[in-house]
C-alpha cells in the first residue's frame, strides 16, 4: 500500500528545522559492533551524548521529520541534498530510525548515502548500520540499494567514512542472507583488506571482524586468505599482525584450512615467528600456527618446516601469551606419536609442562561435561515413558 505526501511549502517553523538540525560542528559518534561469529551477529551500538541531541529532539517532536519527509516527495532538485542532510542530522535518533522504517522512508535515507557532503553521507552510513541491526529493516535496506551505497562509500571515503561504512555493511553481512549479495559486488574483499591496512586500530578491528563473516563462503576464503599473506608479506608490524591475527580465527574454519595449506601462508607463519621481532606480531602469529597445529595435516607441514625448534626457542620469550600460544602448540606436537621424538628440548620446560598440565585438565572436564550429557539423555529416556 502506497503512501500519500502532501506538499508543504517552506515556511518559517521548516527553516528553523533546518538550523536546528545541521549545527556547526555537529560530529558523528562511531559505533562497533562485535561481530563475533560468522553465524550470527550482535551489535551493541553506542552513541555518546551531544549537546546538540536536544534540538534534533525537538525538531522531531514539533513533528519536523514528517514534515521533511513529505517535503522530499515533491521538492526541487536543488532543495533535495539539503532536506536528506537534514534526514541524516536527525536519524542518529533511534525514534527518528524507528518513525523512517515506520513510515517506508528506509530509501530515503539510502538515498541521502549517494548525495550531499561527505559528512551527511557519512551520518547516513551511520544511521543504516545502526538500523540495519533490526531484522526487519535490514530487508528493507538492502532492497533499498544499501549495499551498493555501503560499498562506493567504502572505496571512495576519506578513513573516518570508510570505517563507518565498513561497520554498517559488515552489519548487513553478518546476516547469512546476505553475504552472497555483499560478496557480488566485486572488489569488497579486497576494499577490506585496505581498511585492514590503516593506521586506525577501529579499522582493523572492523575488517578482521567482517573477514570472518565474509570467509563462510569458499570463494571469499580464497581471496581472503591471498590478501592475509600479501599483508604479512609487507613490512607494516600493525598491519602484519592484523593479518595474523584473521588468519588466527580463520584457522578455526575446516573449510579454510585447504586455502590455508596450499596459499603459503603457513611457511610464512613459520617464518614470521623465527625472525620478527615485533612481539605483538609474534604473539598473534604464534597463535595461528597453535591453532593450526590441532590438524594433522598442518601440524605436519609446521614440523616439516622446522616450526617444532621455532616454537621451542619462543617458550624463552618474556610475553606470557606469546609463550602460552607456543606451549599450546608444543603440547599438540607432543600428542601426535609420529611427532613426538622431535620434542626433546620441550618437555621438561616449565612453560611446556604447565600448559600440558591444564589442557589434560581441560580436556578431562570436557569429556565429563560430554558424559553428564549423555546420561542427562538416557535419565530422560528412560524416566518418560511416552518416549
Amino acid at each position: 500500500m502506497e503512501h500519500n505526501h502532501k506538499t508543504t511549502p517552506i515556511g518559517s517553523w521548516h527553516c528553523i528545522i533546518l538550523k536546528t538540525s545541521l549545527q556547526p560542528g555537529m560530529r558523528l559518534y562511531k559505533f562497533r559492533p562485535s561481530l563475533s561469529s560468522p553465524a550470527s551477529t550482535t551489535a551493541l551500538p553506542r552513541q555518546s551524548w551531544h549537546p546538540l541531541s536536544r534540538y534534533r529532539v525537538n525538531v522531531v517532536r514539533i513533528g519536523g521529520l514528517k514534515v521533511i519527509i513529505d517535503m522530499l516527495s515533491s521538492c526541487p532538485d536543488v532543495l533535495r541534498p539539503l532536506l536528506l542532510d537534514v534526514l541524516t542530522a536527525l536519524a542518529l535518533l533511534r525514534e527518528v530510525r524507528r518513525s523512517i522504517y515506520n513510515l517506508r522512508a528506509v530509501r530515503l535515507l539510502v538515498e541521502s548515502g549517494r548525495v550531499g557532503t561527505m559528512g551527511s553521507r557519512t551520518r547516513a552510513a551511520h544511521a543504516i548500520g545502526l538500523l540495519g541491526l533490526v531484522k526487519r529493516a535490514r530487508r528493507d535496506l538492502v532492497n533499498a540499494g544499501a549495499i551498493e551505497v555501503l560499498v562506493d562509500l567504502l572505496r571512495d571515503g576519506d578513513t573516518s567514512m570508510k570505517v563507518v561504512a565498513g561497520n554498517a555493511l559488515g552489519v548487513i553481512s553478518s546476516h547469512v542472507e546476505y553475504i552472497r549479495r555483499v560478496s557480488e559486488h566485486g572488489g569488497v574483499v579486497p576494499l577490506y583488506a585496505r581498511l585492514l591496512q590503516e593506521p586506525d586500530p577501529l579499522a582493523k578491528e572492523i575488517a578482521e571482524d567482517v573477514f570472518c563473516i565474509l570467509a563462510v563462503t569458499d570463494a571469499n576464503a580464497v581471496t581472503i586468505v591471498k590478501h592475509l599473506v600479501t599483508i604479512m608479506g609487507g613490512s607494516d608490524n600493525e598491519s602484519v599482525a592484523a593479518a595474523a591475527d584473521v588468519l588466527w580465527d580463520l584457522s578455526s574454519y575446516k573449510h579454510v584450512l585447504p586455502v590455508i595449506q596450499t596459499s603459503g601462508a603457513i611457511s610464512l607463519l613459520v617464518e614470521l615467528l623465527r625472525s620478527n621481532e615485533d612481539t605483538y606480531v609474534r604473539e598473534n602469529v604464534c597463535g595461528a600456527i597453535a591453532q593450526l597445529s590441532c590438524n594433522d595435516a598442518e601440524r605436519v607441514l609446521i614440523a616439516d618446516l622446522g616450526g617444532i625448534s621455532v616454537l621451542i626457542s619462543v617458550l624463552e620469550a618474556e610475553s606470557e601469551e606469546l609463550k602460552d600460544n607456543a606451549a599450546q602448540a608444543l603440547v599438540n606436537f607432543y600428542d601426535d606419536v609420529l611427532l613426538r621424538d622431535r620434542m626433546s628440548g620441550a618437555v621438561d620446560h616449565p612453560s611446556f609442562v604447565s600448559m600440558r598440565e591444564r589442557m589434560v585438565q581441560t580436556r578431562g572436564g570436557e569429556l565429563h561435561m560430554a558424559a553428564s550429557v549423555r546420561q542427562m539423555t538416557l535419565d530422560e529416556l528412560t524416566w518418560n515413558p511416552g518416549l
